[in-house]
Parts: C-alpha cells; structure tokens; sequence
C-alpha cells in the first residue's frame, strides 16, 4: 500500500484484534507485541496518521498502551483514550469528524460498568456537537451492530442502543466502518423499514482458516470525498494464499474487486447497498449467481467447497439487513421454515462466521 498509493492516503482506521486469542503470555510480552505492529505501521506511514481502535482481545485502555499511541493522536484523544479506550479527531481542515470507539464497553461483562455508561453520554455529547457544527462522521470500531454469530460483542441492549443512536444522527454519519468477523461483507441499518446508513466491515490483514468461513488476507483502500466525507468507493486488495505458497518467489498483493464495478451500484449509499442486499435473497437461479459471487468477496477468494445452500444463503441476507436481535432471528426461523415446506433446505445449514483473531487494516483515500 505505501509504495502504491502514499501519495494519496489521508489516513489509516486500525480496527482492533492486534492479539490473537491463543497469544497467551504474560501481560509484558502482550504489550511488546502491541508495540512491534505499532512500530511497524509508523514506519510505514511515516507521514500519516493512525487511529486504533481496541479489539475483544486486546488490553484493557491504559496509560501505557496510550503512551504508545500517543504520536497519532491529539491531547484531547489521549484522554478519553487513556480513561475509556475510545476518542474523537476533529479534522481541521474540513467538516469531517472521525468518532473511535470502544465497542469492548458494549458487552455484557462491561455495559453497566461506569466507563460503559461514560463512553454513551460521550458520544451522543459528541454527535451532537457534530450536528450543530455541521460536521459529517466516520464511525470507526472493532464489533459491528447486528446478531449474525455466535461470536458477537454487542449485547443486547447496548446493539439496541447503538443502533437507536445511529438513526438518530443518520444524516450526519457518512460511514462506519468495523473489523471482528474477518471477512468482507455489510449492514444496512433502517428507519421505520427505509434504509438510513450503512456500516462495511473489512476482512483481515491476516489469513484465518476454519470450517465453513476460511479467507485469503484482505487489505482495503476507501476513495472519499475529503470536503465532505462522502465515500465513493473501495478497491479491494488481497493475497492469495495457495497461489503465494506454490511460488518461488516473494508473495504478491493484487486487486480483487473493485465496489461499485464488481456489484454494478450507482453509488455507496444506504439506499444502494439496501438494493444490494435484495438481491442475495436466494429465490432465483440470477440470485443464486449473484450471492456465489458475494460469497466469493466474503471469503476474499479463498478457494474452498461451496457448502452454503439456501438457509446458509438467506442467514447472510439476515444478518445484512436485521441488526436488531429479535428482527436477525424472527428472520431465520422464517427462512428456514419457507426452505423446508419447499424441500430445498439441506440437514446440515453451514456455519456463517467462524473468527480467528487477527489484526485488521483499513486505509483511506482522499477524491
């Protein structure tokens, strides 16, 4: 990425998992990991900016993983960084406003803690000042909303929350953008049944491999609008694992896809990305091809055995489009009682997220 497009970054979104789960050292070594990829990033980006956001396996915020981050970031962020894990970068130079959140305070274990309740009011403070300023905003976190694996984050309330939050303050959040389910895909949020934002989650820097949801290593490039934060599009990189394993020499990243080509939208809008969805609802030989190609993207074309059938397909859609607890499984359940009176639902409905804990990179570009 630095020696293609340098010239263009604006700046990095890190978002979270930099320790893998099974990394189980002491709490020095852990650290020492933290600063080896941070080392690594401000290398690279020498001249960039990049704003981190803590995964379900990274520390607890703390004086010392502030410290490390501390060249990135204002005063103001360190702060909030160093008390809660979460923080805001107003960008000076046009009305976009990045809010970095730490979506570890949205679990079960954390949500009635003080810092959980502190980070709420933080936020709404925040997007309201966002409001009167006439900002636009990035939300950038590790969890996205929605209730889609048995890996989720998000409790039930605070999923419910977030998502009230979000359309709320629609008008003005021009993005999210999540990491956690390692592979690329979406979410369409709603109001009163019209689609009123959008959220992307990138796939991992770092391969993962497990049944029913393996992928290749996925790095992404956003295109925006740097006057007003709109996004216009992504180019999706990736390596292939089994082609860079055969070779004898060094691996290459190549492009993938390109958004708005690669699914033929208009443009990156809740409205678009809501269409898109419509069409992996799996009722028709056209839709089949088109949620084979989806799955593809999903899994970064990591070549495996195709053992997604219908009720597979349609937990996919479900997941894109009902964020909400209850909607994501009355959703299922009437999928799946559809599949079976029609005899197209296999026994066995493969696994939709299996998660191996990796860092995630997401880079962006100015128009």
């Amino acid at each position: 990425m630095r020696t293609r497009h340098s010239e263009n970054v604006e700046f990095v979104l890190w978002t979270g998992d930099i320790i893998a789960a099974r990394y189980n050292v002491n709490e020095d070594e852990r650290y020492q990991a933290i600063r080896n990829i941070t080392e690594l990033l401000r290398m690279t980006f020498s001249s960039h900016f990049v704003f981190p956001v803590l995964g379900h396996t990274d520390p607890a915020p703390s004086e010392s993983l502030t410290n490390l981050w501390s060249h990135w970031l204002p005063m103001e962020a360190l702060q909030t960084l160093r008390n809660g894990g979460y923080y805001t970068i107003e960008q000076t130079q046009s009305k976009l406003r990045i809010v970095a959140l730490n979506t570890n305070l949205f679990t079960v274990r954390e949500e009635k803690s003080i810092h959980a309740r502190r980070q709420w009011e933080w936020l709404d403070a925040v997007l309201e000042k966002a409001t009167s300023n006439k900002e636009m905003v990035y939300i950038v976190g590790h969890a996205a909303p929605g209730s889609d694996s048995r890996y989720n984050v998000l409790s039930v309330d605070a999923n419910g929350k977030y998502l009230r939050l979000v359309r709320r303050y629609a008008r003005i959040i021009a993005g999210q953008f999540f990491g956690h389910l390692h592979v690329d895909t979406f979410r369409v949020i709603y109001d009163k049944e019209q689609p009123v934002s959008w959220a992307l989650l990138a796939p991992s820097l770092t391969p993962h491999r497990d049944f029913g949801s393996s992928s290749n290593p996925g790095l992404r490039l956003y295109k925006f609008d740097s006057d007003t934060g709109k996004v216009l599009d992504y180019t999706q990189f990736y390596l292939d694992l089994a082609a860079a394993n055969r070779a004898d020499k060094a691996s290459e990243w190549v492009t993938e896809y390109n958004l708005t080509q690669y699914y033929g939208l208009r443009d990156v809008s809740a409205e678009s990305l809501h269409n898109l969805a419509e069409k992996l609802r799996f009722n028709s030989p056209q839709e089949t091809t088109f949620f084979a190609k989806y799955l593809r993207a999903h899994n970064v074309k990591y070549d495996a055995a195709d053992n997604c059938d219908g009720a597979c397909a349609h937990q996919h859609f479900c997941a894109i489009t009902c964020l909400e607890h209850i909607s994501y499984r009355h959703c299922v359940e009437a999928a799946a009682s559809a599949l079976a009176a029609s005899g197209k639902s296999s026994p066995l409905v493969a696994s939709l997220i299996n998660i191996v804990l990796t860092i995630i990179t997401i880079i962006i570009v100015a128009k």
